[in-house]
């Protein structure tokens, strides 16, 4: 058996399923107040219902061991008596199976997933872009996105059904209550194991889904990969689907075999418990027929007396199941609050100073030193250099030099571990992030495809403000154009396989409607990391003479290996180990025959082969 709990950790469990019961009915409320009343309302009062059934059946057993058949009276005790039951009846199947499961619960539902995702979603467009680079947080989100649509609804339904039950619980107690006041607490202390034993349950799938979460990551990868586009195509060439779908199906097996067990180890004990709890009630119900045989107790009475206990036993066990499902489905809520709960690890200024983001800034960075959070080694070290207002500036160097690193605290996806970076003699972490933001466009290595129409995929360089005008003449400075005009739907044409009458296009073109939603946002200052990597030298060429033109009086920084790209910036700074190994035009650095130098005559050298 898996280890339990210490009663202390036991009741910090109970404690924290609560505040997350909680938590999501805040979430609920807030998206329908009036549809999470409707919900549980109709659960309460369709949980009435089955008592009334059973008070009617026991009236209408009564009266017709004392019927005599011919009287008008007789006959129309017993047409009200009929007509209440099923009255009873079918309020039953209105309000709760009809209202309540079939209408409100899918309303519900449906509200309540609108409301997590936008939840989920808003927090993801917040997050500070670390954690996109942190494995850890990368899996928590994976795991959250994919188990959040079901298993929190899950969670409010459980409750539902909770909540009913508990109702019908009470309910039935109180009629038993009319028998003598021990029934009620002798059947409720017969399912008293039922419930801590499902309590229990509840709790150490908790544990085993824990315990079994590396195994989950690499089930989550293998699912990831077996769909993606790209690695299937390569899984194509070299014949390795088959081992990656065993090896898909030996973590299944594992993961499988993990959770069975715990099931395994409670079987008996739920197969224990249900003799348990019949043998008992059979016996109590032995003793109300021997008040029936000595007059002490009606038919009618005896058969409610036998429908209530049911119904308070069927109750308390349908209870303790709901628990332990609420227990299992809290370990996905978990997930669900340490993804809303993580917090900025770049942190706003509580007094922001006010920077003209219309105008190209001057940047510096002093001293600057940076590794990345929890790592030892230093990717940047003591960086000193300045991009001035309307300067072109390039980075180059070899991969892992640290040139992309430095673009990223430039947009403040990190804050420096020591030293500072000025915007216009402003320390960064002094301005707001909106601010910052309006200041800058960029365009990075791994840009997005967004399948959306071709004006919409530009337009998301400045959404709020449309102008076709200027998205034409974004498109012809990307050269873009060539292939927009070519579409029967032009600018209104999908882009992308995800959607219907959607068009497939190349890489390069795509890095091209990318250049061109850097150009239509026209911000003041321009980053671009690797931008044309997968377009030709001919349309390359003539991308950067329209950038050139564009930027004449913005200031532009430029990451590339393409040292056509970078020759005519205004200054060059070589970047290697984290340093600065070399700053310059291109005439000075080359004369200086340093790594620049060689750098570009070995590239130079390639071309000319």
């Amino acid at each position: 058996m898996e280890e339990l709990p210490r009663k202390k950790d036991y009741i910090k469990y109970l404690k924290r399923t609560g505040e997350n019961v909680w938590l999501l009915l805040r979430i609920a409320f807030r998206a329908d107040k009036w549809l999470v009343v409707a919900y549980y309302g109709s659960a309460v009062i369709g949980a009435i219902m089955p008592v009334g059934v059973g008070l009617a059946s026991k009236y209408l057993i009564d009266y017709l061991n004392g019927y005599v058949p011919g009287g008008n009276k007789m006959l129309a005790g017993l047409v009200w008596l009929l007509a209440y039951r099923y009255i009873m009846t079918t309020l039953d199947g209105l309000i709760y199976w009809v209202y309540n499961v079939s209408y409100v619960d899918y309303l519900f539902r449906s509200r309540f997933q609108n409301e997590i995702n936008c939840e989920f979603y808003k927090k993801m467009i917040s997050m500070d872009a670390g954690y996109f680079e942190d494995a850890k947080v990368q899996n928590l989100i994976s795991k959250t996105r994919d188990t959040k649509t079901w298993k929190l609804p899950d969670m409010l339904r459980g409750l539902s059904y909770i909540t009913r039950s508990a109702t019908m619980a009470i309910l039935s107690g109180s009629v038993l209550i009319t028998y003598g006041l021990s029934w009620p607490i002798i059947v409720a202390l017969t399912c008293l194991p039922r419930l801590i034993s499902q309590t229990k349950q509840g709790q150490i799938q908790w544990s085993v889904y824990g315990s079994g979460a590396p195994k989950a990551k690499r089930l989550w990868y293998f699912e990831w990969m077996m769909c993606e586009p790209q690695a299937l195509k390569e899984m194509r060439i070299f014949q390795s689907g088959e081992y990656l779908l065993r090896k898909f199906r030996q973590v299944q097996a594992e993961i499988f075999d993990m959770f069975k067990k715990p099931l395994n180890q409670y079987l008996p004990v739920w197969i224990g418990l249900t003799v348990w709890e019949m043998g008992v009630i059979f016996l109590i119900t032995l003793m109300q027929i021997y008040k029936l045989n000595n007059g002490l107790l009606t038919v009618g009475g005896l058969i409610l007396f036998v429908d209530m206990v049911v119904q308070l036993k069927g109750n308390i066990v349908n209870t303790a199941i709901e628990l332990g499902a609420l227990f299992s489905n809290n370990l996905y809520v978990e997930d669900f609050k340490k993804v809303l709960n993580l917090p900025d690890l770049v942190k706003e200024s509580r007094t922001p100073v006010k920077i003209d983001t219309s105008k190209p800034p001057k940047i510096e960075f002093k001293k600057v030193w940076f590794r990345y959070p929890g790592k030892k080694t230093w990717v940047l070290k003591n960086i000193n250099l300045k991009i001035e207002k309307g300067k072109n500036v390039a980075l180059v160097g070899i991969n892992g030099a640290g040139k992309s690193t430095m673009i990223k605290l430039i947009c403040r996806f990190y804050d420096v571990t020591k030293g500072e970076i000025l915007i216009d003699n402003v320390n960064i972490k002094k301005i707001a992030k909106k601010d910052l933001y309006k200041l800058m466009g960029t365009l990075f290595q791994e840009f997005v495809h967004f399948h959306f129409s071709v004006r919409e995929n530009i337009a998301m360089g400045d959404p709020e403000n449309f102008d076709l005008e200027k998205m034409k003449t974004a498109a012809k400075q990307a050269g873009a154009d060539l292939f927009i005009d070519k579409f029967d739907k032009g600018y209104e044409q999908m882009l992308g396989r995800e959607f219907d009458d959607g068009e497939e296009i190349s890489g390069g073109q795509w890095q091209k409607l990318a250049i061109a939603r850097a150009f239509y946002e026209q911000a003041p200052l321009l980053i671009l990391d690797e931008p044309t990597s997968a377009i030709d030298a001919e349309a390359e060429f003539e991308i950067f003479s329209n950038l050139q033109n564009i930027y004449r009086d913005k200031t532009l920084v430029l990451v590339s290996h393409r040292f056509s790209t970078v020759r005519n910036a205004d200054m060059i700074y070589v970047i290697d180990k984290g340093g600065i190994e070399e700053a310059g035009d291109h005439e000075e650095l080359m004369k200086n025959n340093g790594k620049y130098s060689q750098m570009f005559l070995t590239q130079a050298k390639g071309y000319r082969k």
